[in-house]
C-alpha cells in the first residue's frame, strides 16, 4: 500500500513552487488589507458605544498578522509534517 502524500520520511523543506507562490501573493494581497479595514471598522464601532467591537477592533488585526506569519511560513516551505509511524509490516 502507497503512503499518502502527506506522510514525509525527508528532512528537508522542499520551497513553495511557482504557481503555490502566486496563490499565496494573490491570498495575502485580499486578506491583510481586508484584516486591517475591518479592525479599523470595529475600532469606529467600539469609540462610537458598541462595547463588544473593542475585542474585534484588535482581533482582526491579529488575525492578518497571522496571516502574514503562516504566508511568509508556507513560502519557505516550512509546512508541517507528520512523521511516518514505526508501525510492524502486516
Amino acid at each position: 500500500m502507497k503512503e499518502p502524500d502527506w506522510i514525509h520520511e525527508d528532512k528537508v523543506s522542499k520551497p513553495a513552487t511557482a504557481r503555490q507562490r502566486i496563490f499565496l501573493h494573490i491570498a495575502i494581497s485580499i486578506i491583510f488589507p481586508f484584516c486591517i479595514w475591518a479592525g479599523w471598522f470595529e475600532l469606529t464601532r467600539a469609540v462610537h458605544g458598541n462595547w463588544r467591537a473593542w475585542v474585534y477592533s484588535f482581533e482582526w488585526p491579529l488575525i492578518g498578522f497571522t496571516a502574514i506569519y503562516l504566508w511568509r511560513r508556507f513560502l519557505s516551505g516550512n509546512l508541517p509534517k507528520i512523521p511516518k509511524p514505526d508501525l510492524p509490516a502486516e
